[in-house]
C-alpha cells in the first residue's frame, strides 16, 4: 500500500493481513517487562502494567515497596520510584523474574 490511505480501505487491508491495533498495556507482558527493566528505575505503574511482581495491581505494588529499605525507592516530584536492582530482588523472591 503505497501513497494516501482512507480509513476503511487500511482497515480492511490489517483484517485481510490479520493485523490489530492493540494498546501498549495490551501487549505481551514480557515485552513490557524488557523494556522497563532497562531503565535505572520504575514507578508503581510501570511495575503493576508489566506484571514484574506477578499479576497484581498498583496498590499491591504500593504495600509490597512499603517494606523495602529507604535507599531503595525514592521520590520524584509526586511519583515513587523502586531501583532496578530491588525490582528484580524482588520479582526473583516472588518468582516472576
Amino acid at each position: 500500500m503505497d501513497g494516501i490511505v482512507n480509513i476503511p480501505d487500511l482497515l480492511d487491508y490489517m483484517k485481510k493481513e490479520g493485523l490489530v491495533l492493540v494498546k501498549e498495556k495490551d501487549i505481551i507482558p514480557s515485552r513490557l517487562q524488557e523494556r522497563y527493566l532497562r531503565k535505572k528505575s520504575l514507578t508503581f505503574k510501570e511495575i503493576a502494567d508489566a506484571n514484574i511482581w506477578g499479576e497484581i495491581g498498583k496498590s499491591r505494588v504500593e504495600a509490597i515497596a512499603q517494606e523495602l529499605l529507604p535507599h531503595e525507592k525514592f521520590k520524584t516530584g509526586n511519583k515513587w520510584k523502586v531501583h532496578r536492582s530491588a525490582v528484580e530482588r524482588i520479582a526473583k523472591n516472588r518468582g516472576t523474574l
